[in-house]
C-alpha cells in the first residue's frame, strides 16, 4: 500500500552533489517532487524504514536525513502546484 512521506537531507560533504541526490529521489517513483528547497514529498509503497536506508546509502556520514511519514498536511506556495501534491496524495503507487 502506497503511503505519503515528506523526507529532507543536509549535505556537509563534497559528495553526493545535490544534483546527484535530487537524481536518486526522483528514480523512486513518478510521486517524487521537490516541495521546498531541501523537502522532498515522496509517495511509495516503500517503508519509512526503506527510504531512510536508501537515502542513507547514499549519504555520507556527516550529512543528515530525516523521513517522516505523513498521515495528512497543510501547505502554501510550494515548489509544486497543489494540483500535483493533490494527485499524488491519493495515488495508488
Amino acid at each position: 500500500m502506497a503511503t505519503n512521506f515528506f523526507a529532507s537531507y543536509d549535505l556537509n560533504r563534497p559528495n553526493p552533489t545535490h544534483k546527484e541526490m535530487d537524481d536518486h529521489l526522483k528514480r523512486l517513483g513518478s510521486c517524487v517532487h521537490r516541495v521546498l528547497e531541501t523537502v522532498w514529498y515522496i509517495r511509495s509503497n516503500r517503508t519509512r524504514e526503506q527510504l531512510y536506508e536508501y537515502m542513507n546509502s547514499i549519504l555520507s556520514d556527516n550529512d543528515r536525513v530525516l523521513v517522516i511519514e505523513a498521515k495528512d498536511c497543510i501547505w502554501r506556495n510550494l515548489l509544486v502546484s497543489d494540483k500535483t501534491v493533490l494527485d499524488c496524495w491519493s495515488r495508488q503507487v
